[in-house]
């Protein structure tokens, strides 16, 4: 019971009974089963095709889903709660980190976090853009992420933990502009200040790595919008407006389960607000 309810959390979520196999770690045909047996069990369709590939929840689908998510956590408290003789296992955090957050604000975060924490707690960090971490959140590849770009989803709980400013950054009589990747949320924020301005610009290059912009302003190369946090001192700036002013977000998804990760959520919004 426990893994069809599982398997129909994911395919709700993603719509996809691929998708849903692949966050799982279980074929395609036993997601597809769990289904129909969760179905015949309910004495009710779950879900709808909608053209070739996605699945669409039915009302009494959109109904079992609330319920789904309290039975799996009820599970988990359940397990949570018992005394158990043996050690309890080590706990992985994965963690999704924008470019801008992992350099400026990760660093200050675990340097608040205490030495034994790390006895029963492995951290595992990956540094993406905004909407690749967003991604992986939903579909359970990172417990939580830390982005600066205002994104969400549906199954997603956010929460603003610090502030940031951007400034207009380098050689700023120089036609270059050095931009990063789309997804990102430095990309996001420098398309606003194009149109703000109404900038088309002749010459771009095109970085998905902060440090690398960073270096090549350092060597007067090009203009960029970037953080404050993350300029060297050498570096010339001109602060922006209000509208520049930014926050780093936590995110994590509204259906997770484990008391541990839920525990180092809550303390990562406490260390980050308080820095």
């Amino acid at each position: 019971m426990f893994k069809r309810i599982q398997s129909f959390i994911a395919v709700y979520e993603t719509r996809s009974f691929s998708k849903a196999a692949e966050q799982l770690f279980i074929s395609q045909p036993t997601v597809s089963v769990h289904i129909k047996q969760l179905e015949l069990q309910l004495n009710t369709t779950l879900f709808e095709r909608n053209g070739r590939t996605e699945l669409v929840p039915t009302t009494n689908a959109r109904k079992f889903y609330q319920h789904a998510l309290h039975l799996l956590d009820d599970w988990q408290n359940a397990t949570d709660s018992l005394d158990l003789a043996e050690e309890r296992p080590r706990t992985t955090v994965r963690i999704g980190a924008s470019q801008t957050s992992a350099t400026v604000l990760l660093p200050k975060i675990f340097a608040q976090i205490k030495k034994d924490e790390f006895n029963t707690i492995d951290f595992k960090i990956e540094m993406h853009n905004s909407e690749e971490i967003l991604a992986g959140v939903l579909n359970h590849q990172f417990d939580f992420g830390i982005i600066e770009k205002p994104i969400t989803h549906d199954f997603i709980t956010r929460n603003a933990i610090a502030g940031d400013q951007l400034v207009l950054a380098g050689n700023l009589d120089s036609t270059v502009w050095l931009v990063r990747e789309k997804g990102s949320g430095v990309y996001h924020y420098t398309q606003q200040y194009f149109k703000q301005h109404n900038i088309v610009p002749d010459h771009f290059l095109t970085i998905a790595n902060n440090d690398i912009i960073v270096k090549m302003l350092a060597q007067n190369v090009g203009k960029s919008i970037v953080s404050i946090q993350a300029l060297p001192e050498s570096v010339p700036y001109k602060k922006l407006d209000d509208a520049f002013n930014r926050q780093f977000y936590i995110i994590h998804h509204e259906h997770s389960n484990q008391s541990a990760i839920k525990n180092e959520i809550a303390r990562f919004i406490q260390i980050a607000r308080n820095l």
